[in-house]
């Protein structure tokens, strides 16, 4: 008898053991789920991409604005007009907005626009352009609510088949993944270049190259950085190079 309760009291305590041993698996397994508030790669990169391409103030809509801007003064030049334009400060305020529900594009900027051609003696020499203002997106992957700036220089104003543009543009803001663990996060996305080419008739970027850098930090708190650069390919596409890992940007809808 004595032999039975003992064997009872050993098959009760493997069970409980055994239970134990389950409660701990159960609640290592849902540790391993738990989000720590990482800021994955895949969202900084979507970031870093929606700034380059997204109509609401991207660089690609910002660049084709500000060569936009110097084919108009030059053809206010060629009939007769330069005077007014020459030595003379401009500006002007900029709104657009689209609400693609069906394609769940959705996007709007208001940008102010300063611009002034530097002469000498009545020839052109350097276009100084300064875009600020305010840009939201709300796009399949990622929707994103920013304050955008940007410096952009550009020369070769009359004898070439291009324009030549340096770029520094920043855009910061509050960004809601839509991707993986669907992070909401802050982030400043820094874009500088010095050898950017534009196409003077499709206003397009045909090369050059710029460096790439994304700062920010996670609603729980947790920071995160990641920098590379980036190499436009001509057609409406960039090759995009970050944490030595190689992406395709294009901006094409």
């Amino acid at each position: 008898m004595k032999t039975r309760r003992q064997s009872w009291h050993v098959r009760k305590m493997a069970l409980s053991l055994a239970l134990i041993s389950g409660m701990a698996l159960i609640v290592s397994s849902c540790k391993k789920d738990e989000d720590d508030g990482t800021i994955s790669t895949e969202e900084m990169v979507e970031a870093v991409s929606q700034t380059f391409t997204t109509q609401s103030g991207g660089v690609i809509s910002v660049t084709n604005l500000s060569s936009g801007i110097v084919n108009d003064v030059k053809n206010a030049a060629a009939t007769g007009k330069f005077a007014d334009q020459c030595n003379i400060p401009h500006s002007k305020n900029l709104t657009g907005a689209s609400a693609d529900t069906a394609t769940k594009y959705v996007w709007s900027y208001g940008l102010s626009v300063n611009w002034l051609l530097n002469c000498t003696e009545k020839v052109p020499s350097v276009f100084d352009i300064n875009i600020a203002g305010k840009a939201l997106y709300d796009l399949p992957r990622m929707s994103s609510e920013d304050s955008v700036t940007n410096k952009i220089t550009v020369t070769n104003l009359e004898d070439s088949a291009m324009y030549k543009m340096t770029l520094n543009y920043s855009r910061v803001g509050t960004q809601q993944s839509k991707i993986g663990k669907m992070h909401k996060f802050t982030s400043t996305v820094t874009i500088k270049s010095t050898n950017m080419y534009l196409n003077k008739t499709t206003l397009k970027i045909a090369s050059g190259t710029a460096t790439v850098s994304i700062h920010g930090e996670g609603s729980g708190g947790k920071s995160f950085t990641l920098s590379g650069y980036l190499t436009f390919s001509g057609n409406d596409a960039a090759s995009l190079v970050l944490n030595d890992t190689k992406y395709t940007v294009s901006w094409i809808k």
